[in-house]
């Protein structure tokens, strides 16, 4: 075998976008296959997509269908956009939510621990470049979705802001606020994007590219410069995606799509997707509604709940992104407890030792810098020499040697790097959260499935809905008539 060849960049040649999207989520150096050009030792390709791919003098082939499973395509997985509802079971309380069917985070480590096993056994290593710049171990930021106006819980909302405008982003329904432009003013100078215009997303790309650019319309006309969207409901679709790609929007976060996982660009777009913590305050107000509870008792769950996640994230080296509502047509006591999480939480970060305190703008600037760093990885001896490019100047990148569940980080300060394994430092991240949501696959009776169908929603005004399609004619004609 030609010892000269690299050990990363790793080489694609044929292979699924879920796993081109999980590479680059992990750091680990890719390049795509260029003819008759051995630009690295490991070539992985699907045997799926192509049957005989040109492997080079000195080159190690590896086919990534090793990783697949009867029923288990983890490829197939990360790139399924459905949702379903999942509910928590915390004790004596369900919460309830609809979120992406699949727990991608946890596919992806698993497939790729699995792909890496499989490279070390031939002699790779693994090596990614790190989630954070150096030298955070996770990075925390609070969404917050204006979908109502509620005097109290907005100014409530504000208050808590105040001192952390460098770890939250607000996210404004333009409809809500429409007729309110002093608040809206009152966010300037803080990390703001849009919610939309109708607190809906549409089936069609014409619908949801006029509801985004209204709302964004409005933001501009409150002097409000709008970076980034996240969907009413946290909910996904290809139509929305060719919306945000059309108006040229920048990043999004929908949990219909991912949750509590690493940013990606879904497959051909160049919107960035940050994926939040699904749970937000009025799941738990909701499940003490409907179970009896007290909204005290709720709310003091909660906290506890943020917490705990909190750490879990933050012993695992995840992002702890979390989001809430400052009104969500509640009374003003349980619309002002969204802002004490907040408070818990930026209390609770505060004992953590290494947490980069950022907004979802900076994130995702963050998140392209990194994407354009280039690693080069050879072995000398005992010890792995590591070239680099696309170093930017305004973050310390760090890359990360692995070994199992110790993780050894390493600055770059320069363009080469060369450590020896032995030599490293270590730590380790436990990865298994506390509280893990389970789907719930309902049997949708015909009143449901024809709710879908249609699209029915009640947000709309009926003359706003554009007879374009049988959908919305259906959906006129049952408003009217209801």
């Amino acid at each position: 075998m030609d010892k000269s060849l690299p050990l990363l960049p790793l080489v694609l040649d044929g292979v699924p976008p879920g796993l081109r999207q999980a590479l680059a989520q992990e750091g680990v150096p890719l390049r795509s296959r260029i003819a008759g050009l051995p630009e690295g030792r490991f070539v992985l390709y699907d045997s799926q997509i192509t049957a005989s791919p040109w492997i080079g003098p000195g080159q190690v082939g590896i086919d990534v269908d090793c990783v697949r499973r009867r029923a288990w395509d983890p490829w197939a997985m990360l790139s399924d956009p459905r949702s379903e509802e999942h509910r928590w079971s915390l004790g004596e309380r369900t919460l309830v939510e609809e979120i992406a069917r699949v727990d991608k985070r946890a596919v992806r480590e698993e497939a790729l621990a699995a792909l890496r096993d499989e490279i070390e056994g031939q002699g790779g290593l693994w090596l990614r470049v790190a989630a954070f710049p150096f030298p955070y171990r996770s990075a925390f930021s609070f969404r917050v979705d204006y979908d109502q106006y509620e005097p109290s819980g907005f100014a409530a909302m504000l208050a808590a802001v105040e001192g952390h405008a460098d770890c939250t982003s607000h996210f404004v329904n333009a409809a809500a606020y429409g007729s309110h432009r002093d608040a809206v003013f009152r966010l300037r100078g803080l990390d703001v994007g849009s919610h939309g215009y109708w607190h809906h997303v549409y089936r069609t790309e014409e619908e949801n590219l006029r509801n985004l650019r209204r709302g964004i319309e409005l933001l501009r006309a409150a002097r409000v410069a709008p970076a980034g969207f996240v969907a009413p409901h946290g909910r996904f679709n290809p139509a929305l995606l060719a919306a945000m790609h059309e108006l040229g929007i920048t990043h999004s976060s929908e949990f219909g799509l991912a949750y509590d996982e690493l940013p990606f660009f879904p497959d051909g777009s160049s919107v960035l997707q940050i994926p939040v913590h699904p749970v937000c305050l009025e799941l738990f107000l909701d499940a003490a509604r409907r179970d009896g509870g007290s909204p005290s008792e709720a709310t003091a769950a909660a906290l506890e709940y943020f917490v705990e996640t909190a750490r879990d994230k933050y012993r695992a080296a995840q992002p702890m992104f979390f989001y809430g509502h400052p009104a969500a047509g509640t009374a003003a006591p349980a619309a002002e407890s969204s802002a004490r999480v907040l408070r818990v939480l930026t209390n609770t970060i505060a004992d953590f030792g290494a947490v980069w305190r950022t907004t979802f703008s900076e994130f995702g600037a963050w998140w392209r810098v990194r994407a354009g760093v280039r690693l080069t990885a050879v072995r000398e001896g005992e010890e792995f020499v590591v070239s680099a490019e696309g170093i930017p100047n305004e973050y310390q990148i760090a890359v990360e040697y692995c070994r199992g569940r110790l993780v050894a980080p390493m600055p770059v300060g320069g363009s080469t790097l060369r450590f020896s394994p032995a030599a490293l430092a270590y730590e380790t991240r436990t990865a298994q959260p506390t509280f893990r949501p389970v789907r719930v696959d309902r049997a949708h009776g015909l009143r449901s499935h024809l709710k879908r169908l249609i699209d029915w929603e009640r947000v709309t005004p009926v003359e706003e809905i554009a007879p374009v399609n049988w959908r919305n004619w259906a959906k006129r004609t049952l408003r009217r008539w209801r």
